[in-house]
């Protein structure tokens, strides 16, 4: 009976996924929809087959690399614009407040005045003026802070380009890195196979 003139590989799942740069999910997802046994032996038509995509074309390093940084800019920003707009919605209730304070404040002058309680309207007109200022002090609060949004969005826009590339740059490193050590691995691997056929 003859045997598998195929060479066999032996990798951990974590080895082999560096290997085919997936990860550990993917390999066992591939697995499972190939029909290949994680059992730690693998021809290079099985490492071959688990480098597949399960459908579609896979996308070059790069394109993967900048699509995922890319989306994870796009998830900070929609989180601090997500953020502002529950800043924006609290100090929008704080002024809805301010100002339903300000026109109780003013029916409680003229029904003060009306009564002629002297004492009580010249308090309650330094309550109004108080009153008055805070709520200036939050209108003017509030818009600086929409400014200060508008900036720091329109800054991580700006800033979003340079870091994708300045990433993209740091990822294709340590792909080159892994590929590097994967196939050291493979060579060493290879070794080990050998050695046995030596005994006898």
């Amino acid at each position: 009976m003859a045997e598998s003139d195929e060479e066999t590989a032996y990798y951990t799942v974590e080895e082999l996924a560096r290997l085919i740069k997936a990860s550990r999910s993917t390999v066992y997802n591939r697995a499972r929809k190939y029909g290949i046994k994680l059992s730690g032996e693998y021809t290079e038509e099985q490492i071959h087959t688990l480098g597949r995509p399960i459908k579609g074309v896979s996308k070059t390093p790069v394109e993967r690399i900048r699509t995922q940084l890319d989306s994870e800019r796009k998830a900070e920003i929609g989180v601090l614009e997500q953020k502002h707009a529950l800043e924006l919605e609290s100090l929008k209730r704080e002024y809805e407040a301010k100002v339903s304070a300000l026109k109780a404040s003013n029916e409680t002058i003229i029904a003060a005045l009306e009564a002629k309680q002297a004492k009580e309207v010249a308090d309650i007109e330094r309550e109004h003026d108080r009153t008055a200022k805070d709520w200036e002090h939050m209108r003017n609060t509030l818009e600086a802070q929409l400014q200060g949004m508008n900036e720091q969005i329109n800054g991580l826009a700006a800033q979003l380009p340079k870091l994708i590339g300045d990433a993209v740059n740091h990822q294709l490193k340590l792909a080159e890195q892994r590929e590097r050590r994967a196939r050291e691995v493979g060579t060493q691997v290879k070794t080990k196979v050998e050695k046995p056929e030596s005994k006898m």
